[in-house]
């Protein structure tokens, strides 16, 4: 049972004996985002179905609108809704009093980054949640951009938010970026890239974290028409200069860190589950399911439906979570129930995302009992055995929504119902989260 207050500000999980039904999960953010601004750079109208229905993708939509676009909601007969996007061709306009504000979504900041640097006016991005998108760093983006001729201001030396660009001298040609931090720098220069005459030579220097979705940046780009030549993988890249981005239309499939937090649910809970609409094909998911499998969650694909079951103990695993990046929080809960123990390495960026999702997620797991060790790049779980992990304590979400779900699958699996504090910010990603929980607890 989970009992929600104030518009679920606070939400209370009740120990769950099993989870059986069928739940489509929300539409990919990192899809919808990106289709959003390959839309948005485009000449004429796109159509993008099913778009993502959360927080990041209304501030993304906003500033889009903010910046020259026309775009047009159409709801359907399921609820899901269209998008009908007319773009600016990448002639931006200055947004009212040259400010947009980029909300608390960490990937929207460093996308607008990049494109806003086409504008020849100043435009300011700025964030309300200083505490979380505002101690975000985006040093290595803006010391790319003033590689071609951005003029870039920052509230700090570590380029966190607000930044003013003004891109009145951008120019293409050679460029270094480091890919340690985050791999959003280097795909907001390959979305900026084609729009440059001399368009891009990108050496990507200290490695490239969450790699995958580069992948996946540049797999969206050539569904809009942009050619991007890979030298070398996650190293070297060429963007040629003076291309047009096509308008098409682009149908959003399912969210596989949506789809992680429901079978780390089931993980502890125990029982079946049907999630529909996971691509059998998509890199990214197929690390996240190979995860729960060394667990001990039986899967297969039929159609795009994921039919899941747990019905016995889970195994602990060693997992290189770079892979799984921001599916590492409900992985990490889940293995707290294992029988062995787990160790969740090569993930020292996520010190770096809404929350310290290392060291917080820790800090919370263990005050329900959990045996959780922060390190600078990994979590270590220890197994505590059956039925001592106590709950009946009240938890901070730290407004972050990857932690509001790691929390509430450890609370599935506690002896006594836990609270968690600040659970609105749920929205960011998965408004229904809580919703969908309650619909397979009564199935």
């Amino acid at each position: 049972m989970i009992d929600a207050k104030e518009p679920a500000s606070t939400v209370q999980i009740q120990p769950c004996g099993g989870l059986h039904g069928t739940i489509l999960p929300p539409s990919s953010k990192y899809h919808t985002l990106r289709f959003l601004l390959a839309a948005f750079l485009a000449d004429g109208e796109s159509v993008v179905k099913y778009p993502a229905v959360s927080d990041d993708t209304d501030v993304l939509l906003r500033a889009c609108r903010a910046l020259g676009a026309q775009i047009d909601e159409q709801g359907q007969e399921d609820g899901r809704p269209i998008l009908r996007v007319k773009g600016t061709g990448g002639a931006l306009h200055t947004p009212p009093g040259s400010e947009l504000s980029v909300g608390n979504a960490g990937a929207v900041a460093r996308l607008l980054l990049g494109i806003c640097a086409l504008s020849p006016e100043a435009i300011t991005l700025t964030t309300p949640y200083p505490e979380s998108l505002g101690r975000r760093p985006n040093a290595d983006l803006l010391a790319a951009l003033a590689q071609l001729g951005v003029e870039t201001q920052s509230a700090t030396p570590e380029g966190t938010l607000p930044v003013t660009l003004n891109g009145a001298r951008l120019h293409g040609g050679p460029v270094r970026i480091s890919g340690r931090r985050s791999s959003q720098y280097l795909s907001a220069l390959l979305f900026l890239g084609p729009l440059l005459k001399e368009g891009l030579e990108i050496e990507v220097i200290d490695g490239l974290t969450s790699a995958s979705f580069v992948d996946l940046t540049i797999e969206i780009l050539a569904g809009a028409g942009i050619t991007v030549h890979t030298l070398e993988q996650h190293r070297r890249y060429s963007v040629p200069g003076g291309q047009h981005y096509r308008a098409g239309i682009y149908t959003i499939p399912g969210d596989y860190p949506s789809a992680a937090a429901l079978l780390g649910a089931l993980a502890v809970a125990g029982g079946a589950i049907t999630i529909k609409n996971l691509a059998d094909d998509d890199p990214a998911g197929a690390a996240v399911l190979d995860a729960f499998a060394a667990m001990g969650v039986e899967m297969s694909h039929c159609d795009q439906d994921l039919q899941a079951r747990v019905d016995g103990p889970l195994r602990g695993i060693s997992l290189d979570g770079n892979r799984v990046i921001d599916s590492v929080p409900v992985i990490a809960a889940a293995a707290c129930f294992a029988r062995t123990p787990s160790r969740i390495y090569n993930v020292a960026n996520l010190h770096l995302k809404e929350s310290d999702r290392i060291q917080d997620l820790a800090n919370e797991l263990n005050k329900l009992g959990c045996r959780v060790t922060p390190l600078p790049d990994a979590l270590e779980i220890q197994p505590v055995g059956p039925g001592t992990i106590r709950g009946g304590v009240e938890v901070e979400a730290h407004a972050d929504h990857r932690l509001i779900q790691a929390l509430t699958i450890a609370g599935l699996g506690s002896r006594e119902p836990i609270t968690i504090r600040d659970a609105q910010h749920i929205a960011k990603s998965y408004p229904r989260f809580f919703d969908d929980l309650a619909l397979l607890y009564n199935i």
